[in-house]
């Protein structure tokens, strides 16, 4: 989550996001997740939809229609994002972004890759926070950090994101 501090000034999570996605694949570094978000200075911000109708109205329609095709995690961060004018979308679940494709999507090895060009981090400290990650996930890519930060790239480039990325 430090990583994150590096790159952006405010990060929403939707509720349903926080209390449900979240606290489901998080299991036990959840609680290390509700320490970061909830500790003095935190750039993340949990936003509550339904308590503000404005953005309730604006993001319903879109949450109910991505359901259809991607998870509702997912759709509701599309909701929000479209709802307060947010261009990015922070996901691992990769999978689901050819249905996002009205925003820039990142993963955690995409948020190493811009720390890493951005020089906030080194290359090997990159690659160890990629090693700790993989090391946890219970579908590891075989990929090195290497191989994940010459893909961010070309990814960004082929997408056009480059420039909002201020690459």
């Amino acid at each position: 989550m430090d990583i994150l501090e590096l790159l952006f000034k405010k990060i929403i999570i939707p509720q349903f996001v926080y209390e449900i996605e979240i606290k489901k694949n998080a299991r036990i570094y959840y609680s290390t997740i509700n320490q970061a978000v909830y500790k003095d200075g935190s750039i993340f911000k949990v936003v509550d939809r339904k308590k503000d109708i404005s953005v309730n109205i604006l993001a319903r329609d879109i949450i109910e229609d991505k359901k259809k095709v991607i998870g509702p995690g997912e759709s509701e961060c599309s909701g929000y994002a479209q709802a307060l004018r947010i261009p990015i979308i922070i996901s691992d679940n990769y999978t689901e972004f050819k249905w996002l494709n009205e925003f820039i999507t990142l993963t955690h090895n995409n948020i190493l890759a811009l720390c890493v060009y951005f020089r906030e981090i080194t290359k090997s400290e990159a690659e160890d926070i990629f090693n700790k990650i993989n090391d946890k996930l219970d579908h590891p890519t075989e990929d090195t950090f290497e191989d994940q930060y010459n893909k961010a790239l070309i990814r960004f480039e082929r997408n056009g994101w480059k420039r909002y990325l201020g690459i």
